[in-house]
């Protein structure tokens, strides 16, 4: 797997095929059996993993906090500029949670508060883990717009796992396909309409169509 910097790589696989545990490889929550990783293109995974944000599961933070008391928290633990919060928190769609505390967000905000979290270290690459599970049509939308507004705006690089390939359509630049834990396809969203629509019409085929027959015929 290759991603390219600007990227929002969307990578999808069944559940239990292995997305989770390739994030937890990159992020140094596990070990690979086989093969290196590299991380801004060096082998130096410390220094690497120290520019990544990462989204994963169930979200972490402080409950019986504000949102804003979460940013400052977070940023004293990793030793960054609490003045971002209010900054980070607009960038989010949280600035006007006031004195609200956190376990009483929706699911969506608690979402959008996790990658406020993840965002207090500045980070080049941003690692969500299938971020729109459980969520409902709105809040997905908030989530696909957070998304595509951190790439275009702040310049950052998103690496996001799903197993619904039609999400991850409208908003993801490149692809790969995991199964039973190796990825066995990439391509870019051309090669995506390409594959499933092509030159005729008639002959178009569902996303999620394509996306089982790839994964069928392994």
């Amino acid at each position: 797997m290759t991603i390219h910097k600007g990227d929002i790589y969307g990578f999808i696989g069944k559940n239990g095929a292995g997305k989770t545990t390739l994030i937890r490889m990159i992020t140094g929550l596990a070990a690979p059996s086989d093969g290196n990783i590299l991380l801004f293109g060096k082998p130096d995974l410390l220094e690497g993993r120290r520019k990544i944000g990462t989204v994963i599961e169930s979200p972490a933070f402080y409950p019986g906090m504000t949102a804003r008391e979460n940013l400052i928290a977070q940023c004293r633990l990793q030793g960054e500029d609490t003045a971002q919060a209010d900054e980070i928190l607009a960038l989010v769609g949280l600035d006007d949670t006031g004195k609200k505390k956190a376990k009483n967000f929706s699911l969506g905000m608690r979402q959008r508060l996790a990658i406020a979290i993840a965002l207090t270290g500045s980070p080049e690459l941003l690692i969500l883990d299938e971020p729109t599970n459980g969520l409902d049509p709105e809040g997905i939308k908030e989530i696909r717009e957070l998304i595509l507004k951190l790439n275009k705006e702040r310049e950052i690089t998103v690496l996001i796992s799903s197993h619904i390939l039609g999400e991850l359509s409208k908003f993801a630049t490149r692809y790969g396909i995991i199964h039973q834990g190796k990825l066995i396809e990439e391509f870019t969203e051309d090669e995506l309409w390409e594959r499933c629509h092509g030159s005729d019409p008639h002959k178009s085929m569902d996303l999620e169509d394509y996306f089982l027959k790839r994964i069928g015929g392994m």
